[in-house]
């Protein structure tokens, strides 16, 4: 009886689709108050670690040398190296190449999603495909935790195979409580020697 019911449950879960998958993980995410991430980016035969909050639209990025705050329509990176902030409006093809969780909109909508076998317990592969001609982001790859629901690894890449990223997830915890909106915005008095490049 018990092997029957775990078959039952087992056959659920894989007669999901692409999409209702990476439904259930974005409506986790978004039920909860943020995201905190901690991950490894390997491109260009280098690797670099990083720490990302997300809230909605918002997040705020940190990797060696660089952090970047954005609010959900302005952007402030800082390069500590340069003594320098720098002040934008992003457009959607911008926030795809710097925050690894954009594609939590980007699947819904352009993207043909399909299933790919792992070979590992409990993770699937989904294969995003963009169906919007000369589109930078041309393909992702996820592998998710089926039942925890969160990306264990993304795989990136732009047109003609270039560009690829690979990021893996070291660390994934849902938070309910949400934190204040000015955690997403710099704040000068922070860094009072920090010359502001305003590029808007």
């Amino acid at each position: 009886m018990v092997l029957l019911i775990f078959n039952c449950q087992f056959s659920i879960v894989n007669s999901q689709t692409p999409q209702e998958l990476l439904d259930k993980i974005v409506e986790k995410a978004y039920a909860s108050g943020y995201i905190d991430v901690d991950f490894t980016a390997y491109m260009d035969g280098g690797n670099s670690q990083g720490h990302i909050l997300v809230q909605g639209k918002q997040f705020v990025l940190e990797t060696p040398g660089m952090k970047t705050w954005f609010d959900g329509k302005t952007q402030w990176t800082l390069a500590e190296e340069n003594e320098e902030v720098s002040i934008s409006e992003p457009t959607d093809e911008e926030l795809q190449s710097l925050n690894p969780y954009a594609w939590m909109s980007l699947y819904q909508h352009g993207y043909d999603l399909k299933f790919a076998e792992t070979g590992v317990p409990n993770v699937r592969k989904v294969i995003m495909t963009t169906t919007i001609p000369r589109e930078e982001m041309q393909s992702i790859v996820l592998l998710i935790h089926q039942t925890e629901l969160y990306p264990v690894r993304l795989s990136m890449a732009g047109r003609g195979g270039l560009d690829v990223v690979v990021i893996d997830i070291d660390s994934y915890n849902v938070n309910q409580r949400p934190l204040p909106n000015e955690t997403f915005v710099f704040d000068k008095s922070k860094y009072p020697d920090i010359e502001v490049i305003d590029l808007r």
